[in-house]
């Protein structure tokens, strides 16, 4: 595997712990709890990050169904059939709950365990290949850095904010981040 690979693939494995432990000693309100602003709630992070994070894996770079879908995930855990958080208003967002973690969880145990065996076969010619992204094209290395590395690692520091909130300890404290 290549050093870049390699390095996506530690650090995406940091932010799935950080994901995965970020619902620990919670109760549901706290979970879900909203503060003020443009602030989301945990489980918000948690369901936008597993989204983004199928939708590029799955859709983007293997122009397959998303896991989301073909698993039939929106029914089992009570979370919207559409969409993925980006370009949500406030009061969509605040409305996201996760009626089944279990269910969720698995989701993304699912969805990390596709995206590390897509990484597991993953050359440097597959980091230079290109994709389109909107209205632009970048390629998959450019991608996995910049929406998934930085931008999911933004989340896990929102999450830390709020549980820090709601006097719990951050996820993965002393381990890095």
């Amino acid at each position: 595997m290549p050093a870049a690979t390699d390095f996506m693939k530690t650090t995406l494995d940091f932010i799935h712990r950080g994901f995965r432990g970020a619902p620990e000693g919670l109760s549901d309100e706290q979970l879900h709890f909203v503060p003020e602003g443009q602030s989301h709630s945990i489980a918000w992070c948690m369901w936008h990050g597993a989204r983004i994070e199928d939708l590029f894996f799955q859709q983007l770079f293997q122009q397959k169904p998303a896991e989301w879908d073909t698993g039939g995930w929106a029914a089992k855990t009570g979370l919207p059939a559409q969409g993925f958080g980006t370009g949500q208003s406030n009061e969509e967002a605040r409305a996201v709950r996760i009626t089944d973690l279990p269910a969720f969880q698995e989701y993304q145990a699912k969805v990390a365990s596709l995206s590390s065996a897509f990484l597991d076969g993953l050359d440097d010619a597959g980091l230079t290949r290109e994709i389109k992204l909107r209205d632009k094209t970048e390629t998959i290395g450019e991608s996995i850095n910049l929406h998934l590395v930085i931008h999911l690692n933004g989340h896990r520091g929102e999450i830390n904010l709020l549980r820090g909130m709601l006097g719990f300890d951050p996820v993965l404290l002393n381990q890095g981040g």
